[in-house]
């Protein structure tokens, strides 16, 4: 994608006055089926905890094309959900506005680490996206299968597999009857988001990336020696029948039950749990380099587009939305992690007692943020490509991560290197 054209979208000056107005706003979310009963629940709770404004939350199929369509011809809606990664291009285009003086400064204070991180700005350091979960992967296992061949099972962050145990893992896995392919990484999602997401911790674990985060050049980063062992090791296990697939689907791990682990976020809580019972277990991610285990985080947040002038309503609606009370709920019902540290506690599934309960200490100690600059469509493109080419075991690896590079280096030089990043 080459921005050759900035479709800017000016701000309107507003004063908070003492008094506010009532308001009636239109909030954009995505379509997902576990996110429905929440928002369904956020408008009737919002509309009826006071008299002054009304929200009218409203999912929108065809999310990011939608938003795109919406931003060309300027009718966005006051409030809307923008997946993290995409916060810096839409910051970059002048399609979003600070949301610092909008959120209450005790909620900004509570924030996960990685979400605040993934919603701020590097060039202005202001806060443009929060989201009220997070996300985060561990490895999910069958303990049935994982106890038939042996293997003892971490408990820990602190007693990760390395890359060298989780092999020997796999191979145990493999020689089990019951077992076709050990590992599930969802090959079988396609060439997207996830090829990033699932992918990168594993570079960013044996100190790689896929582009420098302060000089924002990808050659040197993205094919480096560190990246390249990485993914020939994972080629390899690809060729060891150890990697589930593409063309064999997605239920290997929960429904066929035979793959004995699955690298995937929390989002399959309820569809692992309904498929293996009490035999399904969590296991933290593996530590593939020297900078131990690391996971991938983010997600959709509330963001406010520079068009919109409902500035004290829509405080209103993010200070409520972001309530403990309401991040706990979203954890319960979609099965994401909560996005404020002492919201976990209103949550069932991932208080100090609940099951999800190593999801939040990944969360607070090995999250790794995408790069947030505007470029990021394209970083997450290039590499998806890479990886998926990688992953059918015919690629060079090298090959491979070169071309990711010179894709990515092509096009921040094709946009002036996205001033002010790079200077």
């Amino acid at each position: 994608m080459k921005l050759k054209t900035l479709f800017l979208i000016g701000t309107a000056v507003v004063s908070f006055s003492a008094t506010a107005r009532a308001e009636s706003l239109t909030v954009w979310v995505i379509n997902g089926d576990s996110e429905k009963p929440y928002f369904a629940q956020l408008e009737e709770k919002y509309n009826a905890s006071q008299s002054e404004n009304t929200v009218d939350v409203v999912p929108i199929p065809g999310y990011t094309q939608a938003i795109q369509a919406a931003t060309l011809s300027g009718d966005l809606p006051d409030v809307m959900l923008v997946d993290g990664p995409n916060m810096a291009s839409l910051v970059w285009t002048g399609t979003l506005q600070p949301i610092d003086d909008l959120l209450d400064p005790e909620i900004k204070k509570d924030l996960l680490p990685g979400i605040l991180a993934q919603g701020t700005y590097g060039p202005d350091g202001k806060l443009y996206q929060v989201g009220p979960y997070d996300s985060s992967e561990v490895l999910w296992g069958n303990r049935k299968l994982l106890e038939e061949a042996g293997i003892e099972i971490p408990t820990s962050v602190d007693d990760a597999w390395t890359a060298d145990q989780l092999e020997d893992v796999l191979a145990k896995l493999k020689a089990l009857p019951a077992v076709e392919w050990p590992l599930d990484m969802k090959l079988s999602d396609g060439v997207g988001e996830w090829l990033t997401y699932g992918w990168l911790p594993f570079l960013e674990s044996n100190g790689g990336d896929v582009i420098d985060r302060e000089t924002w050049v990808a050659d040197g980063t993205m094919n480096s020696d560190a990246n390249v062992a990485i993914m020939e090791r994972l080629s390899d296990w690809v060729n060891k029948g150890y990697i589930v697939p593409a063309s064999a689907g997605d239920n290997k791990f929960y429904g066929e039950k035979t793959a004995a682990l699955a690298w995937v976020g929390n989002w399959m809580w309820s569809t692992h749990e309904k498929g293996l019972g009490d035999d399904l277990v969590l296991i933290p991610p593996p530590s593939f380099g020297d900078k131990g285990p690391v996971s991938s985080n983010g997600g959709f947040g509330w963001a406010v587009p520079a068009s919109s002038t409902k500035l004290n309503a829509i405080s209103s609606f993010l200070n409520f939305s972001m309530s403990r009370e309401q991040v706990g709920l979203y954890a319960d019902i979609t099965g994401y992690i909560p996005a404020r540290s002492s919201a976990v506690s209103f949550s069932k599934l991932y208080s100090s007692e609940g099951k999800g309960a190593l999801f939040v200490d990944v969360a607070n100690c090995c999250t790794m943020v995408r790069p947030v600059h505007p470029a990021y469509p394209v970083i997450t493109s290039a590499f998806a490509n890479a990886v998926d080419h990688i992953m059918t075991g015919k690629a060079d690896v090298r090959d491979e991560l070169d071309n990711a590079a010179e894709t990515i280096d092509e096009d921040i030089e094709d946009n002036a290197g996205y001033p002010p990043f790079g200077r």
